[in-house]
């Protein structure tokens, strides 16, 4: 049973946003750019090995919980899914990577070749190994003791070699639901109800990640992110509020909740708050009233009254 779905990261939206308002000339711009695509890749893994372990339907008991991040003693640890099984908790570290890749022990070593470019990448086993010790712990404390072993995904059908074993399982995504039904449970340890119980602690206890807003994480100053509204048929910057509606000069497209993805990348890249004056800056319009009137129709909070009021999610 699936006890928790995966959603877009928050991060990935922010960033969407962002490279559609930084200028391409922007000193940021390419790092941002490169950064986005990674994480579209990875999301994109990720929904690849939601496919195929949609796939494992097993006999017995089981919980799954997708992009889970939890805290024991204030440090967080982010997995990309669990599986919970009678006899043991599977974590699953997921990665979307091309080119030919040649993995090594002792060191752990992860080496990536894209058409003759050869590096060394960031090793998942090592990353599983962390959030291995943290989830043990944070069972323990429930109570809860119970093997744990990790599982690395490989969404990109890559030419793989691995010169040495590493201990961990490493497979494309597709052959994991295969590998799961040919694993024995070797001694039950949990039994349906506290399947379901640790499975709805986990999903409790999830904490979701708010990157919000990027211009202070990512030291982008908040003027350099370009205003008004975007228009959806052809995403020119710069549609026109007339006679209750947006108008876009450029395709002729026109609508009235085309400031709602405005509003959005106001929160996601400058503040988690926005005032009637700020709105207008942001959008081009120069009436107050016009202003006052979207905004308590976008389903925002308004706090405050008169000159200090302002509006949140």
């Amino acid at each position: 049973m699936i006890y928790k779905k995966r959603s877009e990261p928050l991060s990935l939206l922010g960033l969407e946003s962002l490279v559609n308002r930084l200028d391409r000339n922007n000193i940021h711009f390419k790092s941002i750019e490169e950064d986005l695509r990674k994480r579209k890749a990875g999301y994109g893994g990720e929904l690849n090995f939601d496919k195929h372990i949609n796939e494992f339907r097993p006999t017995y008991p089981y919980g799954i919980l997708h992009d889970v991040c939890l805290m024991h003693n204030g440090i967080y640890f982010q997995m990309d899914s669990i599986l919970i099984m009678p006899d043991c908790i599977v974590i699953f570290e997921i990665k979307n990577l091309g080119g030919k890749l040649t993995v090594k022990a002792n060191p752990i070593q992860f080496i990536q070749d894209n058409n003759g470019v050869r590096k060394v990448i960031q090793s998942p086993i090592i990353e599983l190994e962390r959030k291995k010790i943290f989830m043990d712990r944070w069972l323990k404390e429930r109570g809860v003791t119970i093997p744990i072993i990790g599982m690395v995904g490989l969404a990109f059908t890559n030419e793989l070699f691995i010169e040495e074993e590493t201990g961990t399982e490493i497979a494309f995504t597709h052959e994991l639901p295969i590998k799961l039904y040919n694993r024995s449970i070797e001694k039950e340890v949990l039994v349906r109800h506290q399947i379901s119980k640790i499975a709805n602690e986990i999903k409790n206890s999830h904490l979701e990640y708010n990157p919000f807003p990027l211009s202070k994480s990512m030291e982008i100053v908040p003027k350099e992110i370009m205003p008004g509204v975007i228009c959806p048929g052809c995403n020119y910057r710069g549609m026109k509020w007339i006679r209750q509606r947006w108008h876009c000069t450029k395709c002729l497209y026109n609508a009235k909740d085309c400031h709602h993805p405005l509003l959005d990348d106001w929160f996601y890249l400058i503040d988690n708050k926005i005032t009637n004056r700020q709105f207008r800056a942001f959008s081009h319009i120069e009436d107050r009233s016009i202003a006052k009137r979207l905004l308590k129709k976008s389903e925002l909070v308004m706090m405050g009254q008169r000159s200090s009021s302002f509006y949140t999610k």
